[in-house]
């Protein structure tokens, strides 16, 4: 699912940061607006030279983020606990919510 990073990206290096977070693309307003035309060209250029530094592309940085963030991580493993939770719980709350129908009835 693709994430569109937005809000604060004024510069190629705030534009990497987003990819690291796992954003496939990035949108530029704010700093468009207040440096003109010439804004996405210079993050452009600017995010270019870091990716040449780094020897890498902004698809094997998102890769890289989205296989780290990815809810199979270890850290996410609360979640996915939580969320089996919710879900056992949702599947009580109906069988009791149709024995109160039924005793209603």
């Amino acid at each position: 699912m693709p994430i569109i990073g937005c809000g604060g990206i004024s510069s190629g290096a705030d534009a990497l940061a987003f990819a690291r977070a796992g954003a496939s693309c990035i949108q530029l307003l704010t700093a468009f607006g207040y440096d003109g035309a010439g804004t996405c060209r210079r993050i452009k250029d600017e995010l270019t030279k870091e990716l040449a530094r780094s020897g890498t592309t902004w698809r094997r940085v998102v890769g890289q983020a989205v296989q780290e963030n990815t809810a199979a991580s270890p850290e996410n493993v609360g979640v996915q606990q939580l969320v089996r939770q919710a879900e056992e719980l949702h599947v009580l709350l109906n069988e009791l919510a149709q024995r109160m129908d039924k005793d209603a009835a």
